[in-house]
């Protein structure tokens, strides 16, 4: 089996057309992406050999995104507890299903009595037979939030099939159906001490699965470094490697180097040369699927991955896991007492590093605001009530529609990435904690009291305040301005730019914008680009769609 990169995967249900699917298949990986399963309504393509799971007429085949497969699953549910998404062959009944971790993609799209699927959505766009429409509530969710929340992506015809979740085509239409969440349903009875250790253990477990030498990427936080701490312990941390985040010093960099010396690593820092950061931009937005907003201070990083020969650790979801503390989890957001008005402070807690939507004229701002909130709470009601509503709702948002398009697209379209917050064992654990083990950040003391008190200890991001910044800013750079100026003069929101936004670009001597025209030209470009890149496949985008 080939480990070199996330799994492509593709096929479809129902009456399916099989050169669409083979015309899926060669844009996804060419002669790499080949079938593995097919009947009369159902066919599987992979670029692997399928994991198989069960026994006589209830059997699967499965993929698996960030985790060391574990044998032995005899049901879906069981595989993706493992972290496994598939095609389920239950006598004649076909299915697709999910992981509990959401960490691996199924992106489908329905067209002439069949459903297509892919684990990227470029292949389903490319081989569609007609013209597609811009959604523009994915839109409004990436610009305001810097992803889109629930199913939807950039394209109306494509969703997103959610975390612990089954696809069915029965009678000409898809059915979706998705049985209550586990880590939904965990007791809350896990002391500090048990928790850390039950934490403890899942990465060891998870590090000893992998079982070869590891790329174990360091910033100055703490999730990398705890990561770096199970590896190392095992003997499997091959080398260290830093990159410069691009906020204008070398913070991070100068506290990871503490770190690798005390595991007796060698630690290599990575920097990016202002002249290619246009085209470092335009390979992020590419990877991500133009559906998570960001800078592209990574792109260094996912080229050094690409030439190495090794798995890479991943700190994925270790923030939401563990740090329950003062991020984005405010008193508001933690208030049972009135379960709506909780996730509608989650939401502008989410958005309190920059209101992006600022950066446009203001008739768009409310109708886009508007928008992304109502997306946002379709997927926040799942979960009002339950103890642990924000973190379910925080984890089903970002970490799964944002966050993950890094292991998986970002870093994981290049390397083989290993990211043990991802598995079940790891998160129950988390969600398992009482609330007093849980809370002010508790689960990341107790994780390192278990593994690596020593190196728990040590300053990092959370406890050292970032001195001011003396190098330049790629981001708001030269090369990077007139990139971003180009993309905004021509695409739906050319002519509603706010003024602050408009002038900032147009200033000689600009300086740096605050943090709402940083997200909201972020954001506008992000769109600008991805419209770029698809306008021949798009019916016309009309503004006025979004402004009703």
């Amino acid at each position: 089996m080939t480990e070199l990169r996330s799994p492509l995967v593709c096929g479809a249900l129902g009456r399916y057309d099989r050169d669409r699917v083979g015309r899926v298949a060669a844009a996804l990986g060419g002669d790499d992406v080949r079938f593995v399963h097919e009947d009369s309504t159902s066919v599987l393509a992979m670029d692997r050999e399928p994991l198989r799971w069960g026994r006589r007429r209830h059997r699967g085949l499965g993929w698996i995104d960030g985790l060391p497969w574990r044998a032995g699953a005899i049901d879906w549910q069981d595989a993706a507890r493992r972290g496994a998404c598939g095609l389920v062959l239950d006598g004649r009944h076909r299915r697709l299903h999910t992981s509990v971790n959401g960490l691996g993609s199924i992106y489908w799209t329905v067209d002439d009595g069949a459903l297509y699927f892919s684990s990227r959505i470029e292949p389903l766009v490319r081989s569609s037979p007609r013209l597609l429409t811009i959604d523009w509530d994915a839109w409004s969710s990436i610009i305001a939030l810097r992803y889109p929340a629930s199913d939807r992506t950039p394209f109306a015809e494509v969703r997103r099939l959610q975390p612990w979740s089954t696809l069915t085509w029965e009678r000409g239409r898809a059915h979706r159906a998705a049985p209550t969440w586990p880590w939904a349903e965990a007791e809350r009875n896990l002391s500090g001490p048990e928790a850390g250790a039950a934490l403890a253990q899942s990465l060891r477990d998870t590090v000893s699965a992998v079982g070869r030498p590891t790329l174990v990427p360091l910033s100055g936080g703490r999730d990398s470094r705890m990561l770096a701490c199970a590896f190392a312990e095992a003997g499997l941390a091959a080398r260290a490697v830093s990159v410069s985040d691009d906020e204008g010093g070398d913070f991070e960099e100068a506290l990871a180097r503490p770190v690798a010396d005390a595991l007796g690593l060698d630690l290599e820092v990575l920097r990016a040369a202002a002249g290619n950061y246009p085209r470092n931009w335009e390979t992020r937005a590419r990877l991500v699927e133009h559906q998570f907003v960001d800078h592209a201070w990574l792109v260094p990083l996912s080229r050094h991955l690409a030439r190495q020969d090794l798995p890479v650790s991943d700190g994925f979801a270790m923030d939401v896991l563990l740090g329950r503390g003062k991020r984005f989890f405010t008193a508001e957001t933690l208030d049972r007492s009135d379960p709506r008005r909780a996730s509608l402070a989650l939401f502008d807690s989410v958005r309190r590093f920059g209101h992006a939507h600022l950066a446009l004229a203001e008739d768009v701002r409310a109708p886009l605001l508007d928008r992304a909130r109502g997306l946002f709470l379709e997927v926040a009601a799942e979960f009002e009530g339950a103890p642990q509503q924000a973190p379910l709702t925080f984890y089903r948002t970002r970490t799964v529609r944002g966050v993950a398009c890094y292991p998986t697209g970002l870093l994981g379209r290049r390397s083989h990435i290993v990211a043990p917050a991802a598995s079940h064992d790891f998160a129950m654990a988390s969600f398992s904690a009482t609330e007093a083990a849980a809370h002010d950040d508790g689960l990341y003391a107790r994780a390192f009291e278990a593994l690596a008190p020593e190196i728990g200890r040590m300053p990092s991001t959370a406890t050292s305040p970032r001195p001011p910044g003396g190098r330049l800013r790629l981001w708001c750079s030269g090369p990077a301005v007139a990139a971003h100026r180009e993309r905004l003069a021509e695409g739906p929101l050319a002519g509603v730019l706010a003024p602050e936004l408009t002038t900032w670009l147009d200033a000689p001597d600009r300086g740096e914008p605050g943090p709402d025209l940083r997200l909201g030209l972020e954001g506008i470009s992000l769109l600008h680009s991805w419209w770029a890149r698809y306008r021949d496949v798009l019916r016309e985008v009309d503004l006025r769609d979004l402004t009703g």
